[in-house]
């Protein structure tokens, strides 16, 4: 009888197992056209998927030491399937001792160069999925087609000022109102499993306080982003807002999954990706009477899948 229950557990968690990497793949790999959506019954189910466990179990798995002959094979073999490029990275390949040292490698230094007479630099190895003025009902594009709202992306407090567009500044000696002609744009990059997954800042800012909001880990790949809506604000993900010249500057790497692990080199105390972690947690840290001045050669960080930029 008990040879028999553990029989049927077995065959139950390969079924769920099985289920679940059909449906996840199902998802992923479908049709790009703008106009297939999925029902809400296929999202609650896509929803519903162990994908938070499942990341935080590749995260740990990313950690076992690979024995050094295997390693530039496995390595070369990984950079083919996702487009990766072996020769770009720092160090030769037998030196990364596990999956997760190999995929936050850096890259040789002349590999990307970087401006010095921008206004900003790309922060990171990744394509642009959408860019733009933030819409006046406050919203950002997720894809085309798709939106999501930024205050929740933030998870801005409700007293906290974030200006979309123009806004009121004073009023003129006539009595007119003047309003400032700045405006807040966004930039939303997505990182390829292949690329350089070090994430640098675009610009000179200073950094105040991060948010660190616990949720889901949903595919970040841009055929999801098509066919479900608010992907982005269900995930699991890191807030940085300051300033820069122009006023507020944020910073939002965004983890996926298998990829949710997000590192920052100055902030010792930000954990990610664990087991213990409920969605919708949101722990707020203030870099308190020492603003941290980030510029444009900040050490990488370890993020992964999607970083979105918001200036103003």
């Amino acid at each position: 009888m008990g040879r028999l229950l553990r029989r049927l557990g077995l065959i139950s968690i390969g079924s769920l197992t099985g289920g679940s990497v059909w449906y996840y793949w199902r998802v992923c790999t479908a049709s790009s056209n703008t106009d297939d959506s999925i029902s809400h019954y296929e999202q609650n189910v896509y929803r519903a998927l162990p994908l938070r466990f499942f990341s935080r179990v590749v995260d740990q798995a990313a950690q076992i030491p690979i024995p050094s002959f295997l390693r530039e094979p496995l390595y070369g073999s990984f950079c083919k399937a996702a487009g990766g490029k072996l020769e770009e990275a720092e160090k030769a390949a037998s030196e990364y001792r596990n999956i997760g040292e190999f995929f936050s490698r850096r890259l040789k230094e002349d590999v990307r160069p970087i401006s010095d007479t921008g206004i900003l630099v790309s922060p990171c190895d990744g394509q642009i999925v959408s860019c733009g003025r933030v819409a006046v009902a406050g919203t950002i594009e997720q894809v085309k087609g798709r939106s999501f709202g930024i205050r929740e992306f933030l998870e801005a407090e409700d007293d906290e000022p974030i200006a979309v567009g123009p806004v009121n500044v004073g009023t003129s000696a006539k009595g007119e109102v003047q309003a400032s002609k700045s405006s807040l744009y966004y930039l939303n990059i997505y990182l390829e499993p292949g690329a350089y997954h070090g994430f640098h800042s675009p610009v000179d800012w200073q950094l105040r306080k991060r948010r660190h909001v616990s949720g889901n880990l949903l595919s970040l790949q841009p055929n999801v982003l098509r066919r479900m809506p608010d992907v982005i604000n269900e995930n699991e993900r890191v807030v940085l807002i300051g300033r820069w010249k122009h006023g507020m500057f944020a910073m939002v790497p965004v983890g996926a999954t298998g990829i949710g692990s997000i590192e920052l080199k100055f902030d010792d105390e930000l954990e990610t990706n664990r087991f213990y972690s409920s969605k919708g947690d949101v722990k707020l840290f203030r870099y308190a009477n020492k603003e941290r001045n980030v510029s444009t050669d900040l050490k990488p960080l370890r993020l992964k899948p999607v970083v979105s930029s918001i200036l103003h």
